[in-house]
């Protein structure tokens, strides 16, 4: 989030960056969520972690960063932080799905 803040207003002067940044935090992201969500299926999972708050987070900072590029010329969101915006949609939409199935396979077994 940080650099695409700094290039966004650094007027893409490390865009070059951007490719390499979003690939590793993918990948960990990934790592990360893969982790819960299999802890969460084989009960192992006794925290919780909102990543309502994380989803929300990155909306207002695309919101901001499209609201700033609309309003002054010369910023622009560039194409990476959207791709990376919409990634981080996507996994958040799949973790939730997978708690909804996991809580009704739990909610048979107890019937």
């Amino acid at each position: 989030m940080a650099l695409l803040v700094v290039n966004f207003f650094g007027h893409d002067r490390y865009e070059f960056l951007i490719a390499p940044f979003s690939v590793i935090y993918t990948g960990v992201l990934a790592l990360y969520v893969g982790t819960k969500e299999f802890d969460r299926w084989y009960e192992m999972h006794d925290s919780r972690h909102p990543g309502e708050l994380f989803v929300i987070a990155w909306t207002g900072l695309m919101l901001g960063l499209t609201i700033i590029s609309f309003a002054i010329a010369g910023y622009r969101v560039s194409s990476e932080s959207v791709a990376v915006y919409i990634m981080v949609l996507s996994v958040f939409a799949i973790t939730q799905k997978s708690k909804v199935l996991h809580t009704k396979k739990t909610a048979r077994k107890k019937t």
